[in-house]
């Protein structure tokens, strides 16, 4: 019988295999999950927001289970952070937003960035970010908004730092100081799951990574119906806020990725869905900053692993666009055999088993549903069987159905 140590070896070239477009010994499976490991085992959603330790003990039930080929990591929140901050921005479960403790979270569309301030963002993000943005996501930093470090210079430097005494600024310091306690025990919570997999012979697949710049501005400064809109209403500011993104992108993502020794760049794409924009704007808008981000990725010795949600029909040539076998790219809508015609001849591809029949249905139908997946995707190798969108709950004799499958049709 092989050991931990050995299937996870075995897991992993299996995985590298078909990430650079080979065929191993069969298809690998690895479903896109995030409170399965917990719901499916007993422990509520609440439970793993609250400190993501509690997930552990379903994390390893569930990879004796199913053995899977790869594990995504955790993609939480950490509750405690985010209430010492007073974020109003999301919704999770527990008393405070009056939502059941075996529901998931949810972040709410916004907007923290006008169009007027696209100049003012440019000319010093940073300055911006700690000013304007923190104190309008989060109310309990309001107290940010009265700094000012334009210039600090010679006798500056004391009006500059006065305002540290303020009531308002002292308030937000000491949250600050709250949501760090909370962060670093959420940090040791996430390193815990990748030992865990690690001691059971499964390879990380997804542990973290960024969004690209059109998602990274679009969700998080001026809220995804606008800046969809500023590709007609303000197509030159929003370029030059890409630019400036791209950069911000760039600079924060990659770092802790190759810190971690973690092989795989996550890249949820929002924004860039068939019925937000046309081909020309999103080839003018959305793919330069994520081409860019993959490549910086993949010349540090990382393999982006994108995940294109929605309908991503219209997208297909353009995502070809990459060095051949570099790329994993995960879908959710899409026309699965013509991704496989065309996508599917540069980069490995995930597919799409709905998460909708996994959750609803029969495990005859999985089945049925897996194996034509299978079918069309298998060929040739650079598969990898996985869901539509992120998993969370589920019959386990459905997800048992997926992985039986999987074992027994996608054998070369």
């Amino acid at each position: 019988m092989a050991t931990n140590q050995e299937l996870y070896l075995e897991r992993q070239k299996r995985m590298e295999t078909t990430v650079g477009l080979g065929q191993a010994d069969r298809v690998p499976i690895v479903p896109k999950m995030n409170f399965f490991y917990a719901n499916a085992y007993g422990i509520p959603t609440y439970a793993t927001l609250s400190d993501v330790h509690n997930i552990i003990p379903g994390l390893r039930k569930y990879l004796r289970e199913f053995q899977p080929d790869a594990v995504w990591g955790p993609a939480h929140y950490d509750i405690n952070a985010l209430e010492a901050l007073d974020c109003t921005f999301m919704r999770w479960p527990g008393a405070r937003h009056g939502i059941g403790l075996d529901q998931s979270f949810q972040i709410l569309d916004g907007e923290f960035m006008y169009a007027d301030e696209y100049k003012e963002f440019c000319f010093d993000p940073t300055h911006f970010i700690l000013t304007k943005w923190l104190p309008r996501r989060y109310k309990a930093l309001a107290g940010l908004s009265k700094l000012n470090f334009h210039n600090l210079c010679e006798m500056a430097i004391f009006a500059g730092v006065s305002v540290f005494d303020d009531p308002d600024v002292r308030f937000a310091i000491d949250a600050l100081q709250q949501a760090a306690v909370h962060s670093k025990n959420y940090l040791a919570g996430n390193a815990e799951f990748f030992k865990v997999a690690e001691e059971e012979g499964v390879p990380m697949a997804v542990t973290m990574g960024g969004t690209c710049p059109f998602d990274l501005l679009s969700d998080n400064f001026r809220g995804m119906i606008n800046c969809v809109m500023d590709v007609v209403a303000h197509p030159d500011e929003l370029l030059e806020a890409l630019d400036v993104m791209t950069e911000l992108c760039l600079s924060t993502t990659l770092n802790g990725l190759i810190a971690m020794g973690h092989k795989y760049l996550f890249i949820p794409l929002h924004a860039g869905v068939d019925e937000f924009m046309s081909p020309e704007a999103y080839a003018k808008f959305y793919w330069p900053g994520l081409k860019k981000l993959m490549m910086a990725g993949i010349d540090a010795g990382l393999t982006p692993y994108v995940f294109c949600e929605g309908n991503y029909n219209t997208r297909l040539e353009q995502l070809c666009d990459v060095p051949k076998g570099k790329v994993v790219y995960m879908f959710e809508k899409v026309d699965i055999k013509r991704a496989k015609e065309t996508v599917g001849q540069v980069a490995c591809i995930c597919g799409n088993v709905p998460t909708a029949t996994l959750m609803y249905s029969t495990p005859d139908k999985v089945k049925d549903e897996t194996k034509r997946v299978l079918d069309i995707c298998a060929p040739g190798g650079g598969f990898i069987m996985d869901t539509s969108i992120v998993l969370d709950k589920c019959p386990l004799e459905n997800l048992h159905a997926m992985f039986d499958t999987t074992l027994q049709y996608g054998k070369y």
